[in-house]
């Protein structure tokens, strides 16, 4: 895979990589100044947002960055202690530190507008979880119970957690309070 860049009104397509590896997970920091991916096998990258640039991060088996709000902090998934696990790190890549230990953690994180949780997902193949936790690794929160579901991401407000879930058989968007309470398809 590549890393295109396009307007949010459909114009101006630019492709922004060309075969440095198996790319994906791209996500721009708050301030506009870098654009953080996974490079499949060869850990967490970072380019400019013109494309320029592109260089290794991290050298370990890590996955789907995401920055903090602020731009202070990248959360992302590692097997680097073992089984995978929740990382975060400082943005200039300081300062690991494992937030989860739990089995069959998923990879896609999303952070809480106030910066001081993390949505994500974890659980066996085809029975995942959504849980929240504090960056800190206290107050872990389970969320969901059963119907395999993926990909949870803060509403702006911090209000909601939207994320999949095939707990109908097919594969829907529902929302979630982060008190467990309003599950709405």
């Amino acid at each position: 895979f590549e890393i295109y860049f396009i307007n949010i009104n459909g114009d101006g397509l630019k492709r922004l990589t060309r075969d440095i590896g198996s790319l994906y997970a791209p996500e721009l920091s708050p301030n506009g100044e870098w654009i953080i991916f996974t490079n499949n096998g060869n850990g967490l990258w970072l380019m400019r947002p013109d494309g320029s640039n592109p260089h290794a991060f991290t050298t370990s088996d890590d996955i789907d960055p995401t920055w903090s709000p602020d731009g202070s902090m990248i959360a992302f998934a590692s097997s680097r202690a073992g089984l995978r696990q929740l990382f975060i790190m400082n943005a200039d890549g300081s300062n690991v530190r494992q937030v989860t230990n739990l089995k069959d953690m998923g990879g896609r994180s999303s952070w809480s507008p106030d910066g001081t949780r993390l949505a994500f997902y974890a659980g066996p193949f085809e029975n995942r979880n959504i849980y929240i936790i504090n960056v800190d690794g206290t107050n872990l929160v389970q969320l969901t119970d059963g119907g395999d579901n993926l990909g949870p991401s803060w509403s702006p407000d911090g209000n909601w957690i939207a994320f999949a879930s095939f707990r109908d058989g097919n594969n829907e968007i529902y929302v979630i309070h982060a008190d467990g309470t309003g599950l709405t398809r």
